[in-house]
């Protein structure tokens, strides 16, 4: 049964609308993401109190949302508030204002509940298991600690992007004096929470803020792969890319690639506050999770209802989510993974190569997904392969890890391999290059080995002859048209053993 949850993020700097879709399979997809910069925490007056412009602009704004969602056919709405409204000493009016306007009845979530969300989807969408979260709103902080993908501690530091711009910068560009100021006085806050302490972990960044951040890093690098989901950086290149973006000016700032214009005038103090906090905890890296609060309510809300509290694997959760997205046949990739380990093995019994640790793993993922690209056109189905999974986020994999499974599910020969990663020279040496090489014949092998989708080929026996290797093929049925085509494509695997290889069929047909 199709639902339709639509999450509405009412935040100190902009009120966001998600509207997330659950198919009748199980599948769930964000369809629709809109926003409205409101920049409620600027309405807040001298007495605490969320002024009648801001409330007024507030129930505007989801007047609108509502109509929208209402088209959508939207089932179920959560709409919830952060620190804007939570901190003002006028919340129960506000409340009750856009109850009697809009019919919607906001849940007000906890500073506890806040850092809780984020930390949620941090640990049911990434690979990160033992690590801090930092999440910068207009209004608060929220920062967590996880230990074995459980949170273990959590605060909400009530500063935020506008409220310290607010009060630490005054013109459009911060000044040394400023900065400095700034510094002193994330110190001393971090200073007084006892358990925000060195783990050698990673800070994961959550929101608006680091989502800026890691895109203009992205952009000032040259990143070429697509998606900042699980992009990481070390805390040296967070140091740089936060001292380029706070020693701009606002006019350098509206110009650059990766920075929404409206964060120009607060990104400044928003990104210092997180580079303070990663020098603070001495994290090695910061690593950027693209789902947070909105995606933490739904997955609350998804994980309900499968009774389930968190992903038991978030790797295996995004293959399967894919595999659905791209109707791959499970019977036949569960067949190619079987021939794929039997080849594997066998070549590692008659040592014509040296196993790595990591390869059994990788091809598996790799014939799970063998030239998926199919879906789109038989004729490019390697391009398309490649162009699928490196534009896609798969949760459980760092960037490294999802360029490999690319380079493997969609090879295509050596020259191609070779030309994909050319941008990435700092990633791949010789001795791996050479393991990816080895997985995508293989893969594209025992591809052939199944040409007509009928699983004739059962079982490859590897044996060392004098003049090379023989695959003995065990069949049951009429592998004619099998062995003309694996015939055919064996020479990318004879050229990454170096050996010739003979394949025979077990009984002549």
């Amino acid at each position: 049964m199709e639902k339709k949850l639509a999450v509405i993020d009412i935040g100190s700097n902009s009120i966001r609308n998600v509207i997330f879709e659950v198919n009748g399979e199980g599948q769930y997809f964000e369809r629709l993401n809109v926003k409205e910069v409101a920049r409620l925490s600027s309405h807040i007056s001298d007495a605490n109190e969320m002024t009648e412009e801001g409330i007024a602009s507030l129930i505007d704004t989801l007047r609108h949302f509502k109509e929208l969602n209402d088209h959508h056919h939207v089932t179920d709405v959560l709409p919830v508030a952060t620190a804007a409204i939570r901190n003002a000493n006028n919340s129960d009016e506000i409340l009750q204002n856009v109850k009697q306007s809009t019919g919607m009845t906001i849940r007000l979530l906890s500073d506890y509940e806040e850092a809780f969300y984020g930390y949620s989807a941090i640990v049911n969408s990434t690979y990160v298991e033992d690590g801090y979260s930092v999440d910068i709103g207009g209004g608060s902080m929220e920062v967590t600690y996880f230990q074995n993908r459980e949170l273990v501690f959590y605060h909400s530091f009530p500063f935020g992007a506008v409220t310290l711009t607010k009060e630490f910068m005054k013109d459009e560009m911060m000044t040394k004096d400023e900065r400095k100021a700034l510094t002193t006085y994330l110190k001393k806050a971090f200073k007084e929470i006892e358990w925000l302490e060195p783990h050698g972990v990673p800070l994961v960044g959550v929101g608006g803020t680091a989502r800026n951040l890691v895109r203009v890093e992205q952009t000032i690098s040259n990143f070429p792969l697509e998606g900042i989901h699980q992009y990481t950086i070390s805390a040296e290149q967070l140091e740089d890319v936060i001292d380029e973006l706070v020693g701009m000016s606002s006019k350098q700032l509206g110009r650059l690639d990766g920075l929404s214009k409206d964060r120009v005038d607060i990104i400044a103090p928003a990104v210092t506050a997180i580079g303070e906090l990663a020098k603070y905890l001495k994290v090695p890296e910061f690593t950027m999770s693209n789902n947070g609060l909105r995606e933490g309510l739904f997955y609350e809300n998804y994980l309900h209802e499968h009774d389930k509290v968190r992903f038991a694997d978030v790797k295996e959760e995004s293959f399967r989510h894919f595999e659905k997205q791209y109707d791959v046949n499970p019977t036949r990739h569960q067949h190619l993974i079987r021939l794929a380990r039997q080849l594997y093995t066998g070549l590692i019994e008659v040592k014509a190569i040296k196993p790595k640790p990591f390869e059994p793993g990788l091809l598996e993922g790799a014939c799970r997904l063998a030239y998926v690209g199919e879906y789109i056109d038989h004729n490019n189905k390697s391009d398309h392969t490649f162009h699928l999974i490196t534009t896609n986020d798969f949760k459980g994999l760092n960037n490294e890890d999802r360029l490999a499974l690319a380079l493997v599910t969609s090879f295509k020969s050596k020259r191609v391999l070779e030309q994909h990663i050319e941008a990435f020279p700092k990633w791949f040496d010789q001795k791996l290059l050479k393991s990816l090489e080895l997985l995508g014949s293989i893969v594209k092998l025992v591809d052939a080995l199944d040409l007509t989708e009928r699983q004739i080929v059962t079982d490859i026996h590897v044996a060392s002859t004098k003049d090379g290797l023989t695959l003995t093929l065990d069949t049951n049925g009429s592998a004619r048209f099998e062995l003309q085509r694996s015939t055919r494509h064996k020479k990318h695997l004879e050229r990454a053993i170096a050996q010739s290889i003979e394949i025979v069929l077990s009984e002549e047909e």
